[in-house]
């Protein structure tokens, strides 16, 4: 099931994906934004979901920059990262510690920062198919929270390149074809081995 997650604001078309819970540390952390950008503006964001009789979870989430064919799957990266030396099978990706996973754009990373230390329920997302968005009215820029499938662990984000070589999106992996991934105990750089790429 494909569930609309809402707009994405990029006032400077770099991306950041993390664990909310980690933005008020964000720089001892490491969080930074993802090394391929878009030109500003603003993306829908879709989550898939899977659901069973009493379950529902998050299996991907997919923001949109442009409406053409994804020719070439990479991995994102954030300055710094080489994916030279990953084992096979191995990805770099976001470490989550509270089963959720929030985008938004780097412009709006100290005041999401100081806004999830004020107030830590502010990101809460209660359900798989209930996402949360936060507004920076300073910058333009927003952030949506949503959950990651399967709990606390680490996933890789991949961009889908046309054929031209232009971002056609990004998509947050939750890997639930793999077995349940080990807790990161780091925000923003743990190798976790995953599913082959889309």
């Amino acid at each position: 099931m494909a569930l609309p997650a809402g707009d994405l604001h990029l006032p400077s078309g770099k991306l950041v994906a993390a664990d909310p819970s980690w933005l008020m540390s964000w720089e001892r952390s490491g969080i930074a934004p993802f090394t391929a950008t878009v030109p500003p503006g603003t993306y829908p964001l879709t989550l898939a979901l899977v659901e069973w009789p009493e379950d529902k979870r998050v299996a991907a989430a997919k923001l949109a920059i442009r409406d053409e064919t994804v020719a070439a799957w990479e991995m994102a990266l954030r300055p710094g990262q080489d994916p030279t030396i990953l084992r096979e099978g191995e990805a770099f990706t976001v470490g989550v510690d509270v089963a959720t996973i929030a985008l938004f754009d780097t412009v709006a990373l100290e005041a999401m920062a100081k806004r999830t230390e004020e107030d830590p329920g502010s990101y809460y997302v209660a359900e798989a198919d209930r996402p949360v968005e936060l507004q920076d009215p300073a910058s333009g820029a927003n952030l949506i929270a949503f959950n990651t499938g399967w709990g606390d662990g680490g996933y890789p984000v991949w961009v889908g390149r046309t054929s031209s070589g232009a971002v056609a999106c990004f998509l947050v992996d939750m890997a639930m074809l793999a077995p349940p991934p080990t807790p990161s105990g780091s925000p923003s750089s743990p190798r976790t081995a995953v599913s082959p790429r889309p």
